[in-house]
């Protein structure tokens, strides 16, 4: 299977039968033709949605209902909210919900499991107060503990330097919850060195696991 890191939160994953893309805000994609090609959106954010995706011919678009007035005519665009199921070939699809905008998403394809967490992030702003802080707490981790049920392999989660002493609060909490194989950090901003730090700080905590370091955009993983 091949994972590609394309910018920002936009990953590519490619399974036997799929080529699978979250977050698409820009850059080439060399997408197979002999895959079925499936985009998802997690949110309306400029991070993390362009309309681009419709420039590109793929068998369905599945994006967060929380996009409006989209300006496509593909009868193939799938609006989606939280705490949800969908089949799309044989394909397997949950979401989840978000600590900010839209959903997160739990998608198997050929038997491996994966989660896209879009913006489902541990967000620690210095202006919270202590209620909010708790509130934060208790929502972050109730929608990641939604996926502990599932059969996951690879995990990809926000590592945001702009959060500073709490940009691993996320990784973390994924690394104790969710038992995949392959962590992939994303809402890096760019700033590639935090998932190296990230991977100093937590890889001798958890030996099972690979914590990827991202450091370049267009970056190609094999797993």
């Amino acid at each position: 299977m091949k994972v590609n890191f394309i910018k920002h939160s936009c990953y590519t994953i490619e399974t036997e039968d799929y080529f699978l893309i979250f977050d698409y805000i820009g850059e080439s994609l060399n997408i197979p033709l002999n895959k079925k090609v499936i985009f998802f959106v997690s949110h309306r954010h400029a991070d993390h949605f362009s309309d681009q995706i419709f420039d590109f011919d793929a068998d369905y678009y599945v994006l967060s209902d929380d996009i409006e007035n989209v300006k496509s005519e593909k009868d193939n665009v799938i609006y989606i909210s939280m705490d949800k199921e969908l089949k799309l070939f044989d394909l397997e699809i949950k979401t989840h919900g978000s600590t900010d905008e839209g959903v997160s998403f739990y998608v198997k394809a050929n038997g491996i499991g994966i989660i896209h967490s879009g913006d489902l992030n541990y967000w620690m702003w210095p202006r919270y107060s202590k209620e909010e802080v708790e509130e934060m707490d208790r929502w972050f981790k109730g929608e990641v503990d939604k996926f502990k049920s599932e059969d996951v392999f690879i995990v990809m989660m926000p590592v945001d330097p702009r959060l500073n002493e709490y940009y691993s609060l996320t990784g973390e909490y994924f690394l104790d919850t969710i038992d995949a194989k392959h962590f992939f950090p994303m809402h890096m901003w760019e700033d590639f060195a935090i998932s190296q730090k990230f991977k100093d700080e937590f890889q001798s905590k958890y030996p099972d696991k690979i914590i990827h370091v991202i450091s370049n955009n267009n970056e190609i993983f094999e797993t």
